[in-house]
């Protein structure tokens, strides 16, 4: 919508921008909880860079070979692979490195009670990081959403949009980031039982594997179901969702027994 601003010379990217943001934002709500709950904020913040190499380099690596179908055979092809212009980095193994990092993390961590903690920190944090992720997203280029005709809508504000290719799309990332604030401020004022986290965690997979089926953007293993259309994004994101389902059951039943 609209892609870029210009700062002198240069050129600052919404999704860049959104990024920093987020990540700051993650940074605060972290510290925060942590104090909160009276978890150490450095044993998280030792593990950070973890995370953030596995979610860039996976999700660049993927998008690379989905664009190209091969493995970066040169030191050029290579640099595109860590270069961060465009931002293609791929939805289903940014999942996958925080699948990953995440399970480091609590690995380190032996009391149930402080990863449950954990998890519902990373939850809150995670989720209050990608409200302004999402509003950037709406500015930016890289996620463009189906095409609507209803009161619902945005157009380009700027003449180098891609936008522009299209009439009205739907706003989605904007409803995605005031419908997160509600989750958040519902669960923390209503007090919802602790220890909730892989719970929360899955249910906004869900929401996210059924907001995707409304981006525009090339699917790849697409499976038909009457109308609906699924491919390797919606896998992953349920694939994940029943993951924390099963372990948040299998952590209730053994405590439980």
């Amino acid at each position: 919508m609209y892609p870029y601003i210009n700062l002198r010379w240069e050129k600052l990217y919404m999704t860049g921008v959104g990024i920093v943001i987020a990540f700051l934002t993650f940074l605060i709500v972290s510290i925060y909880l942590t104090k909160r709950y009276h978890q150490n904020f450095w044993k998280l913040f030792y593990w950070m860079p973890i995370l953030i190499v596995l979610c860039y380099f996976l999700g660049s690596y993927v998008q690379f070979f989905f664009d190209y179908w091969a493995l970066p055979a040169n030191w050029a092809q290579f640099l595109v692979l860590l270069s961060p212009y465009g931002y293609k980095f791929h939805f289903v193994w940014i999942l996958i490195g925080l699948l990953i990092s995440i399970r480091i993390f609590l690995r380190k961590i032996k009391r149930i009670e402080n990863k449950k903690i954990r998890v519902d920190i990373l939850f809150f944090s995670l989720t209050l990081a990608i409200v302004p992720l999402w509003i950037f997203l709406l500015l930016g280029d890289n996620f463009i959403w189906a095409t609507t005709n209803s009161f619902l809508w945005i157009k380009s504000l700027h003449s180098e949009s891609q936008r522009n290719k299209f009439n009205l799309v739907m706003p989605i990332w904007l409803f995605l980031s005031i419908g997160a604030i509600i989750v958040v401020g519902y669960i923390r004022i209503f007090k919802k039982k602790f220890g909730r986290g892989l719970l929360w965690f899955g249910l906004m997979l869900l929401v996210i594997a059924l907001v995707l089926l409304l981006q525009q953007y090339p699917r790849h293993g697409v499976l038909s179901l009457l109308w609906v259309k699924f491919d390797i994004k919606q896998y992953a994101a349920i694939l994940v969702a029943v993951l924390c389902f099963l372990i948040y059951r299998k952590r209730n039943k053994s405590e439980g027994e």
